[in-house]
């Protein structure tokens, strides 16, 4: 089962990273997080085949530079 918005949110604010499933989440869910995370923080996305390309280029650009990876 999915973490919740509030519990990615509650580990980017502890220094932490993750790794998501692109099947369960919406890039739009998580832009309003992603530019809080700390530079030494991963994020990476499974599954990233299920985003298209606009939505990877949107989730990189918002993310500290090398913070997002995407495993397709």
């Amino acid at each position: 089962m999915p973490k919740s918005i509030e519990d990615l949110t509650a580990i980017l604010r502890a220094g932490g990273g993750f790794e998501i499933s692109a099947n369960d989440y919406d890039p739009a869910e998580l832009a309003g997080i992603i530019g809080q995370m700390n530079q030494t923080s991963v994020l990476r996305v499974r599954d990233a085949s299920a985003w298209s390309q606009e939505q990877l280029v949107n989730v990189a650009q918002n993310a500290p530079p090398g913070v997002a990876e995407f495993v397709f």
